[in-house]
């Protein structure tokens, strides 16, 4: 009989530590970086823990190279009063190798890549500024997958967002079932808005895609995306062009949670859709109604 009192003792010590270290955990404090004080995120990273969150002000001229693979469910939040300025155009000016990490609330400027999603991360890039990455704003490549909504991402050297390599994104939605789009504005960018290829996907929903130097959207490379709600304004070549294996199903023709048709109010420099070798389009096409086989 003794020995069992002091097994249960022992049994309920046990699980009353194990209650107060996950409620000390989750209602911690966050933590904060305050560049113009003197911080920097990149030192601070390496200290964090599963769902910590990140505050940060001010402007902060580093590359945050690593958000290291074992770093899982993190936010890094700039509040909208953070930049990040990368000096180095070689690297990129966030990159992402954890899974389910959330970047919020930044600008972002520099860097050969404004935020990359990398070797199998996971990441929600919400609310945030991205401009003047020496190649492209985002890019999500070797079987990652990413969340992009509300941002605006322009004066990218090459493409807006760029998914690859086998990845997956939903661009203006969180996830699938949603029926309220959360869009981006991806304009001015010196090749396409958004460019999907190596057998990857997106779901394309809600956005403004504008004033690119070459497409809104391109689909290539046996990859595949469904596109709906979106605007395609004033892009130097074609609003969509799906190539090589690809398929585009419009107004969310495939799933049908969002069925609204994609949408030209300014003119695109030439077709609205072109659609090429080996590639389909299917679904209501809206007021992007030249298309070219």
């Amino acid at each position: 009989m003794g020995n069992s009192r002091i097994l249960m003792r022992s049994l309920i010590a046990v699980a009353v530590a194990r209650a107060l270290t996950a409620a000390g955990h989750i209602d911690a404090a966050p933590v904060k970086v305050d560049c113009d004080a003197g911080g920097a995120v990149g030192s601070v990273l390496k200290g964090l823990k599963t769902d910590d969150v990140l505050l940060v002000q001010g402007t902060c001229p580093e590359n945050i190279l690593l958000i290291q693979a074992q770093l899982q469910h993190i936010t890094l939040d700039g509040q909208r009063k953070a930049t990040i300025k990368a000096p180095d155009p070689g690297q990129p000016a966030i990159q992402v190798l954890g899974r389910e990490v959330t970047i919020k609330g930044f600008t972002v400027i520099g860097g050969s890549f404004g935020i990359a999603i990398n070797r199998g991360a996971t990441a929600v890039v919400d609310a945030n500024v991205i401009r003047n990455a020496s190649n492209t704003g985002v890019e999500v490549s070797q079987n990652s997958f990413a969340r992009i909504v509300n941002n605006t991402i322009e004066h990218s050297g090459q493409n807006g967002i760029f998914v690859l390599g086998g990845s997956s994104a939903h661009i203006g939605m969180l996830s699938t079932g949603d029926t309220v789009a959360q869009p981006n504005v991806i304009q001015d960018n010196g090749g396409d808005g958004i460019q999907v290829l190596r057998a990857s996907t997106a779901r394309i929903i809600g956005n403004t895609l504008s004033g690119n130097q070459r497409n809104g959207l391109t689909v290539q490379q046996a990859s595949h995306a469904d596109v709906a709600g979106n605007t395609f304004n004033r892009n130097l070549l074609h609003g969509i062009r799906v190539v090589g294996n690809s398929g585009v199903n419009l107004a969310d023709s495939a799933m049908r949670v969002i069925e609204q048709p994609n949408t030209t109010t300014a003119p695109n420099g030439m077709f609205g859709i072109r659609c090429e070798i080996g590639a389909y389009v299917e679904g209501p096409s809206g007021v992007l109604w030249e298309v070219v086989a």
